[in-house]
C-alpha cells in the first residue's frame, strides 16, 4: 500500500494527499454555491467538471515532472567456462574484465553494469569455484540481462539472457585471443555503450592472476610477485594490497587524539600513489585508496577531497559510496545526499551484494528510526535480500537474528543463531544472541547456559548484565548484585548504556535488600518498654 501512495505521490511526501485536500476544498466550495443560490445550476455542473479535470491535468503535469527516473537495467557479466567446465582461472575472467573497463563511464543512463569482481568478493573464495553459484547470485539481484561465454573449440561464444522478455542472443567468434567481434555485435544489438570506439584488446594475464590473489585475500603474495614490475597497473594494485595490510592492524583510536601513529603500509602505498596524483591522472581507484586510508587515520579534510574526486571519475562505484558515509552528513550535502542512510542506499542500489554497506544500512535504519517497528522491518528486508544473494554469510544471518530479536520475533531469531553456534562452536557472541532470544522467550534456565557459556569463552561484557536480570527476576539478590557491579566494572566509556542500565540494577537491588531487612527485622519488646 505505502508503495502505491509512495508512486501515486510522484515520491514526493503527501503528494495523493495533497491533491485529494484540494479536491475536497474545491468541490465543497461548489457545494455552498449551489446552496446560496449565487450561481445557476447548469453553470455551476460546467464549472465543477471544469475545476476538477484542470486540477487533475496540473497534478498529471507535476506528477510527469517530479516522478523519479525509471530504475536502471542491471547488466550481469559471469565469468567465462570452458566448454561446458568451469574453473575459476586468469582465463575464465578476461572477458568480464573487458567488459568491467568498458563500461565505466561509457554507459546510457538505461543500463547498469555489474561489475565482475563485485561479485568475486559476494560469493567469497568459498564460492566462486560453483558457476551455479553466480548464476544464482546474479538472478537474486534481478538483473535484466545475463552475459555469458565459453571458450569453444571452433572460437569464442557469448550468450545475452533477457531476463525480463525471457529472450536468448548468441554471438560468436573465430578468435579467442581479443573480443572485438563479439563486442561490436553486442553493440549493434544492445546499444550497452555510449562510445563504441573501445578497447576491447585481452587484459594482462599476469596482472589478472595476482588481481585475483588481491580478491582472495593474499596481500603478501601479491606484493611478491608484483616485485620486479613497475609499471602503472602493477603500481595500483600493490599499493591497494598495502593498504589492506594496513586495515588489518588494529588502531587505538583515543591515542591517536593525541599522538600521531604511523602505519608502515599506509606509507608504502602513499609512495606508490601519490605520483599519479601530481601528473593529474584519472584514476578512481588511486583516489579511493587514498580516502580509504584518511579515513582510517580520521583526516576527513583529506578524504572528502579524494572520494568526491572519485565520486566525479566513476559515479557509479559502490564502494566510493561506502566510504563516503564514513563522513559527516554536512560533507555529503553538496553532492545530494541528506545522511549517511541516503548515501548507503546508493552503496546497495549499485552493489546488492557488498556487505559492508548491507550490514552498515540495515543497521543505520534501525538506528535512525530509533528502534520502531517500521525502521527495523526495512533493515530486515535489506537483510534478506541480501542473503538470497549470498545466503551463508554468516554475519549478516547474525544481524538479521538481531533484528528478529527486535521485532519481538525471537522464535525466528532462536532458528538462525541455533545454526550459527553449530557453524562457530566458540564464538560467544552466537552463545549471547541465544541467551537474548531465550530470556525474551521466558525461558531463564536456558537463557542463563548460554550467558554463562559467553562469559566462559570471552569474558562477554553485556552477558553479565543479563545474568544479573535473571537472578533479579528470580530473586536471587547477592548474585544480581555480583553480576550487576561486575557488567559496572566492564564499563567502555561515559555513554555505554548497558553499564548505565547495571548501575540502576545496582540501586534497585540494594533497595529491594533494604525493604526485605526492614521487613524480617525482628520486632522491638514490648514488655521491655513497659517497665
Amino acid at each position: 500500500m505505502s508503495s502505491l501512495i509512495s508512486f501515486l505521490s510522484a515520491d514526493v511526501p503527501g503528494g495523493i494527499y495533497l491533491l485529494l485536500f484540494v479536491l475536497f476544498v474545491v468541490n465543497l466550495t461548489f457545494w455552498f454555491f449551489r446552496h446560496s443560490d449565487l450561481i445557476s445550476r447548469e453553470r455551476l455542473k460546467k464549472n465543477v467538471i471544469t475545476a476538477n479535470v484542470v486540477i487533475l491535468l496540473l497534478y498529471a503535469a507535476a506528477w510527469f515532472a517530479m516522478q523519479p527516473p525509471k530504475p536502471q537495467e542491471r547488466v550481469v557479466v559471469l565469468p567465462s567456462r570452458e566448454g561446458q567446465r568451469f574453473n575459476p582461472a586468469p582465463r575464465a575472467f578476461r572477458f568480464a574484465e573487458v567488459i568491467k573497463k568498458i563500461s565505466i563511464n561509457n554507459t546510457p543512463a538505461r543500463y547498469l553494469f555489474h561489475r565482475w569482481d563485485w561479485l568475486y568478493e559476494t560469493l567469497t573464495s568459498k564460492r566462486v569455484g560453483d558457476y551455479r553459484n553466480w548464476r544464482q547470485a546474479a538472478m537474486a539481484m534481478n538483473a535484466r540481462y545475463l552475459i555469458e561465454s565459453s571458450f569453444e573449440a571452433a572460437g569464442f561464444r557469448v550468450t545475452v539472457s533477457d531476463l525480463k522478455k525471457k529472450k536468448t542472443y548468441r554471438f560468436t567468434q573465430n578468435d579467442t585471443t581479443g573480443f572485438t567481434q563479439v563486442l561490436s555485435a553486442l553493440q549493434k544489438q544492445f546499444r550497452f555503450f555510449k562510445n563504441p570506439a573501445f578497447n576491447s584488446n585481452s587484459p594482462d594475464s599476469d596482472w589478472l592472476r595476482t588481481y585475483l590473489w588481491y580478491l582472495n585475500g593474499a596481500y603478501r603474495q601479491v606484493l611478491q610477485h608484483l616485485q620486479k614490475r613497475n609499471d602503472a597497473a602493477a603500481r595500483v594494485l600493490k599499493a591497494a594490497a598495502y593498504v589492506r595490510l594496513g586495515l588489518e592492524k588494529p588502531v587505538d583510536f583515543e591515542k591517536m587524539k593525541y599522538v600521531k601513529v604511523k602505519n608502515a603500509d599506509f606509507d608504502r602505498a602513499r609512495r606508490l600513489l601519490i605520483p599519479f596524483i601530481k601528473e593529474r591522472k584519472d584514476t578512481p581507484w588511486v583516489d579511493i585508496l587514498l580516502g580509504r586510508m584518511a579515513i582510517r587515520e580520521q583526516n576527513f579534510g583529506d578524504a572528502e577531497i579524494f572520494l568526491k574526486k572519485a565520486y566525479v571519475d566513476d559515479p557509479e562505484n559502490a564502494r566510493v559510496y561506502y566510504y563516503l558515509s564514513f563522513l559527516l552528513p554536512e560533507r555529503l550535502k553538496d553532492i545530494g545526499y541528506k545522511d549517511r542512510v541516503d548515501v548507503l542506499k546508493r552503496a546497495v542500489y549499485f552493489d546488492p551484494g557488498y556487505r559492508d554497506a548491507v550490514y552498515q544500512l540495515a543497521n543505520e535504519i534501525y538506528l535512525a528510526g530509533i528502534g520502531t517497528l517500521r525502521s527495523t522491518a526495512e533493515g530486515i528486508r535489506i537483510a534478506e535480500r541480501f542473503l538470497k544473494i549470498q545466503p551463508g554469510d554468516s554475519q549478516i544471518r547474525s544481524l538479521l537474528g538481531s533484528l528478529y530479536a527486535k521485532t519481538n520475533h525471537p522464535e525466528k531469531a532462536l532458528a538462525i543463531f541455533k545454526q550459527l553456534q553449530k557453524e562457530y562452536p566458540h564464538d560467544p557472541n552466537t552463545f549471547y544472541s541465544l541467551g537474548v532470544c531465550y530470556y525474551l522467550m521466558k525461558n531463564d534456565s536456558a537463557a542463563l547456559k548460554n550467558f554463562m557459556k559467553a562469559i566462559h569463552l570471552n569474558h562477554h561484557r553485556d552477558s553479565y548484565l543479563y545474568v544479573a536480570m535473571i537472578y533479579n527476576r528470580s530473586g536471587q539478590l547477592d548474585s544480581a548484585l555480583k553480576y550487576f557491579r561486575q557488567r559496572v566494572k566492564l564499563k567502555t566509556g561515559d555513554d555505554d548504556k548497558y553499564a548505565l542500565e547495571a548501575m540502576y540494577g545496582i540501586r534497585t537491588v540494594l533497595k529491594k535488600m533494604e525493604e526485605l531487612k526492614k521487613k524480617h527485622a525482628p520486632a522491638a519488646d514490648s514488655s521491655n518498654v513497659s517497665k
